[in-house]
């Protein structure tokens, strides 16, 4: 009796090695248990594993469905921010897009009916901003590839180009007949594009099309994401993508006013989570408006809620570990995030329509 309780008792061995390993991993698409061993040296081996899921074993169980109906009562009190740094003010009236480079350069793009479309480089100089270069390249998102080569869709164009470092632009591929919205490049390489029908991009109805692309390093698509679990169409309007660590996608999908939410999936195009904004912000009144993504090395994906001055923090399961209004810290209207070569997040901002053109980027220590 006392030997077959022992036996219960004892904690299951890892599904690999079949030791008796302490487990902290499951694998979602095996179904198995690992220890950390097996995760990084047997599990890699299987086909196809780069496609799959794998999660904490103190995650198992968790409801990776919309976590923000029920993060209402929680108080989160966990800032993004620690400290605000530094402050630089240019004479443009936007970062819609920035991105840091090797060499310690800023990439940066914007929009607004007033000004067109603008594409620079820039670097700090004390509390100002010195223009190195103002390219041609007329696009609302872009990714720079590792020897800071630009990548990018002309506007309306279903042809994706590169600008090199010598100034030649060659077209990468084509989604004809579907028009680029937006475009990631993962560590992998993998090159992942937000894409959408020609015409109007709104009412979005049934006959529509909104689909993420993602490319092998061939320029092969090797993924089409369009609908979720349930045959449901997954997008409005794709405007940014991000990937962790994992290769799971984050996407920001907006609606007509520029209210959105952020939509978590899978490597192999499964829905993790979406996340609508958290009530204590965001309101009928005042929706969820997400704009700039960034996600840390640790896998804390960072959402800048433009019209209400707010920096969203979530894990990979879509909880809730920081919420931050910026507007204590002179930070308005944020738009665009990413991190220097220091790890030190950069926001840039947008100006509202008839003020000074004196768009402003912060750079800010984070606190997760």
């Amino acid at each position: 009796m006392a030997s077959s309780i022992s036996k219960a008792q004892s904690p299951l061995s890892c599904q690999l090695c079949d030791n008796p390993n302490v487990i902290k991993w499951k694998c979602k698409d095996c179904k198995l248990l690992m220890c950390d061993s097996c995760k990084e040296r047997v599990h890699p081996k299987f086909k196809l594993s780069e496609t799959h899921t794998i999660i904490s074993i103190k995650d198992v169980g968790k409801t990776e469905s919309n976590l923000s109906t029920h993060l209402g009562s929680l108080n989160i009190s966990q800032p993004v921010i620690s400290a605000l740094l530094s402050t630089y003010t240019s004479k443009f009236s936007s970062f819609g897009k920035i991105q840091w480079s090797s060499n310690d350069t800023l990439y940066c793009s914007y929009y607004t009916k007033e000004n067109g479309y603008k594409f620079f480089v820039i670097r700090f100089l004390k509390e100002s901003i010195k223009v190195l270069q103002e390219l041609d390249i007329e696009c609302t998102d872009f990714a720079l590839g590792s020897k800071d080569e630009i990548y990018y869709g002309q506007f309306q164009s279903s042809e994706l180009k590169v600008s090199l470092t010598d100034g030649v632009t060659n077209t990468v591929l084509s989604t004809s007949p579907m028009v680029i919205l937006c475009i990631h490049i993962n560590k992998d390489n993998e090159i992942i594009l937000g894409l959408r029908e020609q015409g109007s991009p709104f009412p979005v109805t049934e006959f529509r099309t909104r689909l993420i692309a993602v490319f092998d390093v061939n320029n092969k698509r090797k993924l089409s994401i369009e609908y979720d679990q349930t045959g449901e169409k997954l997008f409005s309007y794709i405007w940014r993508i991000s990937t962790d660590s994992y290769n799971n996608i984050y996407a920001i999908d907006q609606f007509e006013k520029f209210d959105g939410r952020l939509v978590a999936l899978e490597r192999s195009g499964g829905v993790k989570f979406t996340y609508k904004g958290h009530r204590s912000v965001n309101t009928s009144q005042t929706p969820f408006t997400p704009m700039g993504i960034v996600i840390t090395k640790t896998n804390i994906v960072i959402v800048c809620d433009r019209n209400n001055n707010y920096l969203h923090a979530l894990n990979t399961n879509g909880e809730l570990v920081g919420l931050q209004s910026v507007t204590d810290l002179r930070i308005k209207l944020p738009c665009s995030l990413c991190f220097d070569s220091e790890g030190f997040l950069l926001i840039g901002c947008n100006t509202r329509v008839n003020e000074a053109n004196d768009a402003k980027i912060h750079v800010a220590k984070i606190a997760l």
